[in-house]
């Protein structure tokens, strides 16, 4: 479980003053770059039934 997690929270080699700082940051990096990879699905989904 540990090794899927990490797969969606990217490490951040800037060292921040709070440790919850870093989780954040690393967080926030995965949940952007995660919204665009699944918009990009759905775009391609939508294209291909010629809804959109």
């Amino acid at each position: 479980m540990n090794k899927i997690a990490r797969d969606f929270i990217s490490e951040e080699n800037r060292q921040y003053n709070f440790k919850f700082g870093q989780v954040i940051a690393s967080s926030l990096s995965g949940f952007i770059c995660g919204s665009v990879v699944v918009s990009m699905i759905w775009m391609v989904i939508l294209k291909s039934l010629n809804i959109f």
